[in-house]
């Protein structure tokens, strides 16, 4: 082998050499920072001991080794569960999770004021940490220790909304009196409240719905048009249509528009307005093939505009995509209103208003218009049963197996007006 040969080889050694320690000095460096050892795929307790007597320094053997004797079940043994997680906080008391472990066993084993005594050394090591408050807080709640375990959830629901689901899910679950959770657990600021008026909407809650949303209040806390439209819809939901229409109302009046007077329960009967508040008590208009529904500004029976429906004579429609929920009080007299103006409207089944009963059925409509017709009032007259918890004021086409059925033509409607009979025009 020439010199060159040899030269050669002995730098590639040598480098492989350099390489070879570098690596393992770089793995065990590793190790210690992250607590990490590569005990194989087969874990066992001979796997761990033999880790630790190859480096008995590093922590995570032993804590590994303390939750195999706290989850194995055939090895199941918590006292050495606990002497294996004291031996790895003992190498590294500022990880969390060790103490976190270890107050568990403590827990497990009856040990409650030591487990105790072990969270709260897990809290003060990571104090902002989730999984640290939960466990703390749920540690509580199993021991009865329920002023104890507030704080942690409270802290959960301050900084972690995207969370709070679980904790209410907890704690309406333990405490009896659900008054406790808004006293006692939610954080009096607004987006925790706001958070805890979504999960009762969820949980169809209205009762406490409305505590909360009147502590928001006392609060000094001022809803915005999109809380005030959501919980006006949950309200509408459950059927208190009364108590949604007056925070509807006072919402109108203090965006400065003009709402309903006179007695009249329709918002913008006359649709000077696309939109008031854009939900709750609104015209809902929806999208359907054969009909295109928009407002007109160049034709109204007063004010200055009016709502289109144009029918393209190419659908047999069963329309009833605008419509209005109404606040209407059980065992009542009504006078449904509205003005309408017709072209080319086909069809015998023709275009109408009435108003169908919530919590109750009670529908009635008007008769319907066909043909041309210039403004014409319709009227429908009716009382709400003794269950009524509301109605939906809608403009309706039926559909029919009539063998003219493709309705075309233009419609105008106007001055929508509901009136308790007896109420001041």
């Amino acid at each position: 082998m020439s010199r060159a040969s040899l030269s050669f080889m002995k730098r590639f050694f040598g480098s492989l050499l350099v390489l070879l320690v570098s690596g393992f000095l770089a793995c065990h460096i590793v190790s210690q920072w992250r607590g990490f050892y590569p005990y194989g795929e087969n874990l066992s307790p001979e796997g761990f001991l033999k880790a630790i007597r190859f480096d008995p320094a590093n922590p995570d053997p032993y804590y590994r080794l303390g939750i195999f004797y706290q989850w194995e079940i055939r090895n199941l043994d918590l006292q050495k569960s606990i002497h294996y997680l004291r031996k790895a906080i003992e190498r590294n008391p500022l990880e969390q999770e060790y103490w976190l472990s270890l107050a568990k066993a403590l827990q497990r084993l009856g040990e409650s004021k030591a487990a105790e005594e072990s969270m709260e050394k897990a809290i003060r090591v990571f104090p902002t940490n989730y999984q640290g408050r939960w466990t703390a807080g749920t540690l509580f709640l199993r021991q009865g220790q329920y002023e104890k375990a507030l704080p942690h959830f409270s802290y959960i629901l301050a900084h972690y909304p995207n969370q709070s689901s679980m904790v209410y899910d907890v704690w309406r679950k333990v405490a009896k009196d659900q008054n406790y959770l808004l006293a006692r657990l939610v954080p009096k600021d607004p987006f925790p409240l706001s958070q805890y008026l979504s999960y009762l909407y969820e949980a169809a809650d209205k009762d406490m719905a409305q505590k909360v949303w009147e502590a928001r209040a006392s609060l000094g806390y001022k809803a915005d048009r999109i809380e005030t439209l959501r919980y006006v819809d949950f309200l509408i939901s459950q059927g208190d249509f009364a108590l949604a229409y007056r925070i509807y109302k006072n919402k109108v009046r203090e965006e400065g528009l003009p709402a309903p007077s006179g007695g009249n329960l329709i918002i913008n009967g006359g649709f000077e307005k696309e939109k008031f508040l854009g939900g709750g008590f609104d015209w809902k208009i929806g999208s359907v093939p054969g009909a295109e529904v928009a407002f007109d500004k160049a034709v109204a029976f007063e004010g200055k505009h009016s709502l289109r429906i144009v029918f393209n004579g190419k659908e047999n429609l069963e329309f009833h995509h605008v419509y209005q929920f109404v606040a209407l009080k059980p065992g009542r007299d009504y006078v449904l209103t509205a003005s309408i103006k017709t072209k080319g409207v086909t069809t015998k089944s023709g275009i109408k208003i009435g108003v169908d009963g919530i919590g109750q059925s009670f529908p009635a409509t008007s008769e319907p218009l066909t043909g041309d017709n210039e403004w014409k009032e319709l009227m429908v007259p009716f009382r709400t049963p003794s269950q009524s918890q509301g109605g939906v004021v809608r403009i309706r086409r039926d559909k029919t197996d009539k063998f003219d059925r493709f309705i075309a033509g233009t419609v105008w409607i106007d001055n929508v007006r509901l009136m308790e009979k007896g109420s001041s025009h």
